[in-house]
């Protein structure tokens, strides 16, 4: 795989969570290590499930082709909008790595899927899908689930990425912008 390759880096803005309404899903086209081309937005819907398709769609614009891996910040985005990975791979054949500071408590998050929501099943299993690994990258711990590279490459991935800290460039300023769009500067970690 070439130096330069492109990711997409994607994050979801701040929201008031249960309340029904739109989140903004914000998409950084990066090229390696840190060279910004574009940025794409869409809205998706609080504890919906249209976040996979909106990611797909985020991939039909002009910088679609040049993608070569695209990063999630988590599996879940506008509180639990899960993402299907495996249909994102399957329809695209670009590679997905969902990444995480920590690891996702699934017990807690089973429970409340399970008080909240009638499709509690089909969200426990998307979530299920792909073993959560914990992976080092730099001198920094974080956890991944991810589709169509071995373990191997998603390291090699993740440290082309990376230029200080723990998260990849375009997750990073995914999460920066996606965060100014609600507060109207940015803050948080991602």
């Amino acid at each position: 795989m070439k130096k330069n390759i492109r990711a997409l880096g994607i994050d979801d803005s701040y929201f008031t969570p249960h309340v029904p309404g739109d989140v903004e899903l914000v998409g950084v086209v990066m090229r390696a290590p840190n060279y910004i081309e574009g940025i794409i937005k869409r809205k998706i819907k609080v504890d919906g499930l249209d976040s996979t398709e909106k990611i797909i769609d985020m991939l039909r614009t002009r910088f679609g082709r040049q993608i070569k891996v695209i990063f999630t910040q988590g599996m879940t985005f506008g509180g639990f909008n899960i993402v299907d990975i495996e249909r994102i791979y399957r329809e695209t054949s670009i590679p997905v790595i969902a990444v995480s500071r920590k690891m996702p408590d699934m017990e807690r998050i089973s429970h409340a899927l399970k008080k909240h929501f009638e499709d509690w099943k089909l969200r426990i299993e998307l979530l299920s899908r792909h073993n959560i690994e914990r992976i080092k990258n730099g001198r920094f711990t974080i956890y991944v689930q991810y589709v169509g590279f071995d373990r191997g490459k998603v390291g090699e991935i993740l440290k082309l990425f990376t230029v200080r800290g723990a998260i990849p460039e375009p997750l990073r300023v995914a999460h920066l912008i996606a965060s100014a769009l609600y507060f109207q500067e940015s803050r948080g970690k991602p």
